[in-house]
């Protein structure tokens, strides 16, 4: 987001009804088929630093997800689904409100793909010693991705448990000699979970709130998480030298927050909030057994098989926030956060994140808000204590730190059918956690850079009518300054400069229920330096620092008929033009991304 990436999605929180999905050790939440669509009424996103109102994770921006209510759905809803490249999915969504008083929800998913075979010739092999073979895209395989929960409400009182899993099958190797083209049957599974990596999590969280006619409200959260992270990580494919890692955690934590809603007649009026929290986190076990030949052969000390230093973490932090109504048309938020960190090793980390934003709403057809925030993230425990070379980090990495300042300017016509948001933004980075590519030897790959500074132009149209929806965004972003972080010419490395959307619902038969919705998709991602720094190809040692990747264009379309006699059926079809494009990243060389994927689905209501 905005030039940041990892290895994961680690610089962006996502929660689930207020929940935190990411987790504690490796600061990853995933958007993958462990997340069921079918349960989400809506999806809200907070641009740039939130660590002020969501704390630590929240780097670069949030995403949080609300699932619907029983009333809602109001019954069960069943979902059959199959495509190319062995998709299978099954969902089922049950809702029901038994009263004013009491909601539930509960939803289940199940998918899988074989995915699509990459041929890649021994030439092309990122090798010392190169072979052709196939690489593997999109693969969700071993294991299944599903994701079970509910949501249960009763008064004032709530309690949500989640489920989620998933494994990805890794296009190319990840191990030591990273990129390289592998066999996916030499490897025999282990618990279950063959070449790629996969996470297991469980989320419960218990909240009650209550507010009074005086205007006092209040609210305490109490949860609980466990993680658990395992894969086969294939190292060198020459001699089918693999390793299976794994490692586990639990986490607990509360939260409690009062606040007061205030009017003070001429001067205005709003609500003031103050809390606390506490979150502890403990890495209880991992392992790090090698071998080759398809079986797992190294059982050694438990001090040298230990794929993670075992610890705990704590954090202690306490946040205020006020939103006051001068007037009608003009609104400020002020809000702090102050985090401190009590670390497995090292001394303890903490800081300070404020933010403020300014509303003003001159006409009703316009909106201005002017906004600065900061973020502070510790550095991921994986970085600073795991044992494997080539993802190798540091103790004494320092936490990340992103400022961001933001105008946005809206304009609201036709009685808002028409909408136009136009965002921009300067960003500040400092300390951002990346790979090094160019790393050997005994050197980190996982530093903290200098600094980017950076900004940008977000553009977003929407028009809805009856029978239309029309929606459109458009990212510019640029390069002001950089020390020690991948950039080119005033350009992120394997980040597009320019990258956009367009898409069109269409209700032919709106007049009768809207049982036939078109939709159709078109997706623009920019050129993008993607430099190959270092290694071999086809046997032969390579680089290409002025490696580009070309922009792409890709088209994805469904065609929904529903509500013939409680069942809907729909066809949709992702990169309909078979687009061959890459993406670079935290890799050696940009991978191959997915060509055309189809599936059916069928779903029933009763």
């Amino acid at each position: 987001m905005r030039g940041v990436y990892a290895s994961s999605q680690q610089k962006m929180l996502v929660m689930l009804n207020g929940h935190r999905l990411n987790s504690r050790a490796y600061s990853s939440a995933n958007p993958d088929y462990g997340i069921s669509l079918e349960k989400i009424k809506q999806i809200e996103i907070i641009r740039g630093p939130g660590s002020s109102l969501y704390g630590n994770v929240a780097l670069a921006g949030v995403v949080s997800i609300i699932t619907k209510s029983g009333n809602d759905i109001n019954g069960t809803e069943v979902k059959l689904g199959t495509g190319n490249y062995g998709q299978t999915y099954a969902s089922v969504l049950h809702g029901i409100q038994m009263d004013k008083k009491k909601d539930f929800v509960f939803w289940g998913s199940l998918y899988r793909a074989s995915g699509e075979k990459y041929e890649v010739d021994a030439a092309d092999d990122y090798a010392q010693i190169p072979h052709s073979g196939n690489a593997i895209l999109g693969g969700i395989k071993d294991k299944p991705a599903i994701n079970l929960g509910f949501n249960y409400n009763y008064q004032k009182f709530s309690i949500m448990a989640n489920y989620a899993m998933c494994k990805t099958v890794e296009p190319f190797s990840a191990g030591g000699t990273n990129g390289e083209v592998y066999n996916y049957d030499d490897y025999r599974t282990f618990f279950g979970t063959g070449p790629g990596l996969g996470y297991q999590s469980e989320n419960l969280s218990f909240a009650y709130g209550d507010e009074f006619n005086s205007g006092f409200h209040y609210s305490v959260k109490m949860y609980a998480d466990y993680n658990a992270i395992d894969g086969l990580l294939i190292i060198r494919p020459s001699d089918t030298t693999a390793a299976a890692l794994e490692w586990r955690e639990y986490d607990y934590g509360t939260e409690i927050q009062t606040g007061h809603k205030y009017d003070i007649g001429a001067a205005g009026k709003g609500d003031v909030i103050v809390g606390t929290q506490i979150d502890a986190m403990t890495l209880y076990d991992s392992f790090y057994p090698m071998g080759h030949g398809g079986e797992l052969l190294t059982v050694n000390d438990r001090k040298n098989t230990l794929l993670l230093e075992q610890g705990s973490e704590e954090i202690y932090s306490g946040f205020a926030q006020i939103k006051h109504f001068f007037t009608e048309k003009i609104i400020a938020n002020l809000g702090f956060r102050y985090d401190s960190k009590n670390r497995h090793r090292g001394e303890p980390v903490s800081d300070f994140s404020p933010r403020l934003a300014i509303i003003w709403k001159p006409e009703k057809i316009v909106d201005i808000k002017a906004s600065y925030s900061k973020s502070f993230v510790d550095a991921p425990y994986w970085y600073r204590y795991n044992t494997i070379a080539s993802y190798k980090g540091s103790s004494g990495l320092l936490p990340e730190h992103l400022t961001s300042y933001q105008l946005n300017i809206g304009f609201h016509f036709l009685y808002d059918q028409l909408t136009y948001q136009l965002n921009t933004f300067r960003n500040e980075l400092i300390d951002i956690i990346y790979r090094d590519g160019a790393a050997t030897g005994d050197e980190p790959r996982y530093k903290n850079a200098g600094f980017l500074k950076n900004y940008g132009i977000e553009n977003e149209i929407r028009y809805i009518t009856k029978p239309l929806g029309v929606f459109a965004n458009f990212t510019w972003l640029y390069v002001d300054t950089a020390k020690d972080y991948v950039v080119t010419d005033k350009h992120v490395n394997n980040v597009p400069s320019i990258f956009g959307n367009f898409a069109v619902n269409y209700f032919p038969l709106y007049k009768t229920n809207n049982k036939l919705i078109i939709n159709f998709t078109m997706r623009y991602i920019g050129e993008q330096y993607s430099p190959i720094r270092s290694g071999y190809k086809g046997g032969v040692a390579f680089a290409d620092i002025e490696n580009k990747v070309d922009a792409a264009l890709l088209f994805n379309a469904a065609i929904t008929l529903r509500n013939i006699y409680g069942l809907t059926i729909q066809f949709q079809g992702t990169n309909l033009a078979d687009k061959k494009y890459s993406q670079g990243g935290s890799v050696r060389f940009p991978y191959p991304q997915p060509g055309r994927w189809y599936s059916i689905n069928l779903s029933y209501k009763f």
